[in-house]
């Protein structure tokens, strides 16, 4: 087939494929080829101003080419009203000014404080038009646009019993709060995005939000303005509620779509009374719960059927306020369900967890991946009968995480219950030391067959002679194409000689293999203390936009 007959659906499909560069490349072809590449590259646009192009532009910069872009795609009628009415006189805002392709019909995600911060962004970079009413005004128009002619909400199927990918998303923050450290301000009175009743031109797509982050604490009035407004939110995630409990109470009840939810507050030895009864509410419809033992306690789980439930995080604090008895009581408790479990998260002392075998036997058909972190050192003859408890019920685990013990022989009562295991993580070991590096080659011993990727998340200081062991009891085991999630310290020749053998019998992946070594070479880059300030601020503006999508 001649390349220029490949039908629109055809070049969809390869061009999914492709790295964002050569999509470029493609575009760069023909109008066919262009709008084929600009269909997937506009999905979230976002995302351009983060990847690092074969451009000098900066992320500024790429977010300020997308603001005028979209602008530029407004109608005529908001077009006059821009010029005519509020004396927005620019380039973008003239009738003849259209681009190639009505690029919003392409974005399938909507971040409001991304494209918010971007439209300041291209105001000041032209500075003929400044001054927060237009600003405003400009990013209500682009909101509307994209809710209006993109395809975000269009015939978008829910499927209750599965996790829904918000595409709506607002994540705001008390930028004092911020500066001031992880301390609560009664006296706060702004946020990082505006009042939503400051937006009354947007108020029908601010309707349609699906997901609410709020970083810090913020004024009541926001919640109070948000809560008028918004029915729809599938998530909402909470890291920081204790000076608002009662708003963010009835914006939890007033979700009806509600599938996910979030909670932390800075202040650990506060019980969220009030959200803590807006989620007990919710709880038989989630799919979806992170939360604070003991700021919300776990008396919440009494006497429900969480049978929607796919993933619960469980994390107790530092100031805990959660008893040995409340555990015992969540953990024993036969009066609630949870017959879809899918992913368990349990953050506390390993003396809490004494029952833990009970909970674990309740879920044992549908539990896959299991993540227990310790947070201090513990007695190892606690963490071996709390492994021995573990162990009885892991034979359909797919996914294991834990915090690393201090004998590595304590993983050996785990590993061989776990006949369908694939990732096996290894956490900090929270100030305690621990002999894996001397051990190492004893933990290639007792692999499951099934296991893909191993990953430590320290950096090891293992000799080559104990690589070169551990690798080849993995090889005698029967493991393949094995992939490697940690680095080594001191990393030489030697090691390399003996990785890359194991890649030829076939013990290794060789696809992980040549990602891992460059990374195993080049480092972590943004530690580099030769990197220019422009580089330094660029990783700074990649991670500020990452962290807000």
């Amino acid at each position: 087939m001649i390349i220029q007959q490949f039908s629109p659906e055809l070049l969809t499909e390869i061009f999914g494929n492709l790295y964002i560069n050569d999509l470029l490349v493609c575009a760069l072809v023909n109008r066919k080829w262009s709008a084929n590449a600009m269909r997937i590259l506009w999905k979230c646009p976002i995302q351009l101003a983060t990847f690092p192009l074969k451009n000098t532009k900066s992320p500024q910069e790429k977010l300020c080419s997308i603001i005028s872009t979209i602008v530029k795609c407004l109608s005529i009628e908001v077009k006059n009203k821009l010029r005519n009415v509020y004396g927005i006189i620019i380039d973008e805002t003239k009738n003849e000014s259209v681009p190639m392709f009505d690029y919003c019909l392409f974005m399938e995600k909507l971040n409001f404080v991304i494209m918010f911060k971007a439209t300041l962004f291209w105001l000041n970079s032209m500075g003929c038009v400044t001054g927060l009413i237009y600003h405003h005004i400009i990013f209500q128009e682009i909101c509307n646009l994209v809710i209006i002619k993109s395809n975000i909400l269009n015939n978008q199927q829910r499927d209750t019993n599965k996790m829904t990918e918000a595409k709506i998303v607002l994540s705001a923050y008390n930028p004092k709060q911020m500066l001031e450290g992880e301390i609560c301000n009664r006296n706060y009175k702004e946020s990082d995005f505006p009042l939503p009743s400051h937006l009354p031109l947007m108020t029908q797509t601010l309707s349609r939000l699906e997901r609410v982050t709020l970083n810090t604490c913020i004024q009541p009035r926001f919640i109070y303005d948000l809560n008028n407004i918004c029915r729809n939110v599938l998530d909402i995630s909470i890291h920081c509620g204790c000076n608002d409990d009662q708003h963010l109470a009835d914006f939890i009840n007033n979700q009806e779509k509600l599938q996910k939810i979030v909670l932390f507050s800075f202040k650990s030895d506060i019980r969220l009374e009030k959200i803590s009864k807006a989620i007990k509410n919710k709880l038989e419809q989630l799919l979806s719960l992170n939360i604070s033992a003991g700021q919300v306690p776990l008396e919440i789980f009494n006497n429900k059927q969480c049978n929607q439930l796919i993933e619960l995080h469980l994390v107790d604090c530092d100031q805990s306020l959660t008893k040995l008895s409340d555990w015992n009581q969540f953990l024993c408790c036969n009066d609630t369900s949870f017959k879809n479990l899918k992913k368990l998260e349990l953050q506390c002392n390993i003396k809490n967890l004494e029952k833990i075998g009970t909970f674990l036997q309740k879920v044992s058909s549908s539990l896959r991946k299991l993540i227990l972190i310790r947070n201090n050192p513990e007695d190892q003859i606690l963490i071996d009968k709390f492994y021995k408890n573990v162990a009885k019920y892991s034979s359909n685990l797919i996914q294991l995480d834990l915090t690393i013990p201090e004998f590595i022989e304590s993983l050996i009562i785990i590993l061989p219950s776990c006949k369908k295991l694939e990732y096996l993580n290894l956490r900090d070991p929270c100030n305690q030391p621990n002999d894996l590096n001397e051990r190492f080659p004893l933990i290639g011993k007792y692999f499951p067959l099934s296991l893909k990727k191993f990953g430590v998340e320290f950096d090891l200081n293992v000799s080559k002679e104990n690589i070169e062991e551990f690798l080849n009891n993995c090889f005698n085991i029967g493991i393949r194409k094995l992939s490697l999630g940690f680095y080594f310290m001191d990393f030489t020749l030697d090691h390399e000689i003996i990785m890359r053998r194991h890649v030829q019998l076939g013990t290794l992946s060789s696809e992980f293999y040549e990602y891992w070594i460059k990374e195993q070479k080049e480092g972590n880059m943004i530690y580099d203390e030769n990197l220019t300030v422009q580089d330094k601020e660029k990783d700074y503006w990649f991670d500020f936009i990452r962290e807000c999508m």
